[in-house]
């Protein structure tokens, strides 16, 4: 009889010094990482030469660069922040990527990186619908005063 209770200890002490090492929840599960990106854009290439990156935080705040430029940093709106902490609490990570003509002469190519803390997966519909709300945003504050 002593033996189960042996293994059981043991198995016991081995989950407890497990847990204890544990200093955040896993990844996907609970509270976004200060000053961790949430959503990160980019596009690159076409006739136009497209080299614009927007990174979303937890919290609404922005950072946009085009053509490799620092051009903007700044908040969301309020209507914009609560989109964004929807999605954030419901879906986990996930990453897109589109390319108009891979391997051709002015290739379009579309990254987004999602790293929400939800339990669920979200569905290609439900991915597609963050895409596009993102890059609506791009364009938006790309069209705001003194980007060029």
């Amino acid at each position: 009889m002593k033996r189960p209770t042996t293994l059981l200890l043991v198995l016991l002490g081995l989950a407890t010094i497990g847990l204890a090492s544990c200093d955040r929840p896993p990844h996907g599960i609970g509270t976004p990482e200060p000053g961790a990106p949430l959503l990160i854009l980019e596009r690159t290439g076409g006739i136009a030469g497209f080299a614009d990156k927007l990174v979303i935080g937890a919290h609404g705040e922005y950072y946009l660069s085009r053509r490799g430029r620092q051009d903007r940093i700044g908040q969301l709106s309020t209507a914009q922040r609560a989109q964004l902490n929807d999605w954030l609490q419901r879906f986990g990570p996930f990453t897109l990527r589109f390319e108009d003509n891979p391997g051709g002469p002015d290739s379009m190519l579309h990254e987004l990186v999602w790293d929400g803390v939800g339990p669920i997966a979200p569905s290609k519909t439900q991915q597609q619908a963050i895409f596009e709300w993102a890059l609506s945003l791009l364009a938006e504050l790309s069209r705001e005063p003194n980007l060029g």
